[in-house]
């Protein structure tokens, strides 16, 4: 079996041995999940496990030493692998977010990228990023690391041409940081293949290619984010902006643990360590490094993510369950439909897209009753077990169920449903930057999956359940449409209790979508 189908039967994404060459540098690890990102993304790949797959110790470049005490590495080399992990991660996530930026940047010093292989390029594409939007990183690293990477894929002849791109990329100066610099003629994509025709491949207005470019977005899904936006200047630009920035890092503290609330106050409390925002392409205005979210959660700034709270390490009160890692947007979402009112009211609650649980479990600390959790995948269904025993909370029952064909019966579930709907994610972009490979064709067929699973879901509610329907997108069909049809359909009522979407001026909070309904005939 090749190490690629290997990969699949795990349940993982195989990695080309050669690419195995490049070791176990951030520079490295980030070009190697770029690589492996494009010969999986079809399959379901996400950077984020294509990360995974090229972090584990197999693929780094040596091990960690032994720590004085002869038991295992110390403290020191675990902070600086942790470090490690966390430049490989920001240089791919970034890289991926502005890549049709980056594109349109190597293709003014590269004359015919075409001709240079893909891996090759993806080692100029990181580089870039690094010495373009990674003030902290020393240029001369970059470049060396570079070229050696090159060398050790294509030979010393490569290298040389490596530097030689990546000297004319530092010769342009800050004329990348201007917009003028995006205007001009669509050349062909940087980092598409030969067979892919160049130019766009939608109809995209002069202006919006200029904006798009610059925030990194691909033709089409410009287009189709600046159509949500009716096309109004001031909304379209803060919804690329905010597509284009590095996410803002969420924690959720166990309302159930005993040193919950000190462990809140004690982030709440703590002083900014980087200006906000850090590293914001478009220059967004300052403000505050660490925000709450609802009753339990907190956000901080790019930069400013503290590595110890109250003396010790955030991974040790993850592992004690204190600590869980979750977007802000999906912790406000709950909090804005008042989702827990259903643990004031005593009502059983079914995760019915379960996903990992997150939503399910953030209730089930602050009292609700967890009683069901439903998905597709066997392997999300037994995290969710493991995260109830960190959590120190009770199991839910857990179905291997689609949602489409749910495995309560008609007319009665009298307590609530939460609907986290496979979606498009276009508000997560800056999360989920590998979604800008999507085709708008896939997420259009998406809005089909929505439509039944949400009207299988409300035909489960008894009169007085509820139901929430919940996206992480921004797109009217996957969102107001889907509401609509609900409150349409012929053989039950439903009434809207609340609904709300991220404000479009918000400076930081992902894009989400959510409408709380309940039956009542």
């Amino acid at each position: 079996m090749s190490s690629e189908a290997a990969g699949r039967a795990s349940g993982g994404f195989g990695e080309k041995a050669r690419l195995r060459r490049l070791g176990g540098s951030p520079q490295a690890l980030a070009v190697r999940a770029l690589c492996l990102l494009d010969s999986h993304h079809a399959a379901g790949c996400t950077i984020q496990a294509a990360l995974q797959e090229v972090g584990e110790p197999a693929g780094a470049a040596s091990p960690p030493r032994k720590g004085t005490d002869g038991k295992g590495a110390s403290s020191g080399d675990m902070a600086w692998a942790a470090r490690d992990r966390a430049l490989a991660t920001e240089l791919a996530y970034g890289a991926l977010r502005l890549e049709r930026r980056l594109g349109w940047i190597l293709g003014k010093c590269v004359p015919a990228p075409r001709k240079l292989p893909l891996p090759l390029r993806r080692i100029l594409q990181v580089a870039a990023y690094a010495l373009l939007f990674l003030e902290r990183v020393p240029a001369h690293a970059v470049l060396h690391t570079a070229v050696d990477l090159a060398a050790r894929l294509y030979g010393q002849r490569m290298g040389g041409l490596v530097n030689g791109i990546l000297r004319s990329v530092q010769r342009l100066g800050d004329a990348p940081r201007s917009r003028a610099f995006y205007a001009g003629k669509e050349p062909a994509d940087f980092f598409g293949g030969p067979e892919e025709e160049s130019g766009p491949s939608v109809d995209e207005p002069a202006h919006l290619a200029v904006a798009a470019r610059y925030y990194g977005l691909p033709p089409a899904l410009a287009v189709s984010l600046s159509a949500e936006e009716n096309g109004e200047p001031e909304r379209v630009e803060a919804l690329f902006r905010r597509s284009a920035q590095r996410p803002w890092h969420g924690w959720r503290i166990n309302a159930a643990s005993a040193q919950g609330g000190e462990v809140l106050a004690a982030a709440l409390s703590l002083p900014p360590s980087n200006t906000v925002p850090a590293d914001d392409t478009a220059g967004g205005a300052a403000h505050a490094p660490v925000c709450r979210v609802g009753e339990w959660g907190v956000a901080f700034a790019p930069g400013n993510q503290p590595e110890r709270l109250l003396g010790r390490a955030l991974r040790d009160w993850e592992s004690e369950g204190v600590l869980s890692a979750q977007a802000a947007g999906s912790q406000a979402i709950l909090e804005e439909l008042g989702l827990r009112d259903w643990g004031r009211d005593g009502r059983p609650v079914w995760d019915a897209c379960a996903g990992q649980g997150g939503k399910g479990l953030a209730l089930a600390e602050q009292g609700a009753r967890l009683l069901l959790c439903t998905d597709t995948s066997r392997r999300r269904l037994e995290r969710i077990a493991r995260e109830c025993r960190r959590l120190g909370l009770a199991c839910p029952g857990l179905a291997l169920a689609d949602a489409r064909q749910p495995v309560i019966r008609p007319g009665s579930w009298s307590g609530g449903i939460i609907a986290d709907v496979p979606c498009s994610g276009l508000g997560v972009l800056a999360r989920r930057p590998d979604i800008r490979r999507r085709p708008l064709a896939e997420m259009r067929r998406l809005a089909d999956v929505q439509r039944d699973i949400a009207e299988a879901l409300a035909a489960c509610l008894a009169v007085g359940g509820e139901l929430a329907y919940l996206t992480c997108t921004l797109r009217h069909e996957e969102n107001e449409e889907q509401l609509e049809r609900l409150l349409r359909l012929p053989d039950m009522r439903l009434e809207c209790c609340r609904v709300w979407k991220t404000p479009w001026n918000h400076p930081w909070l992902e894009g989400m979508f959510g409408a709380r309904l309940r039956r009542v005939a």
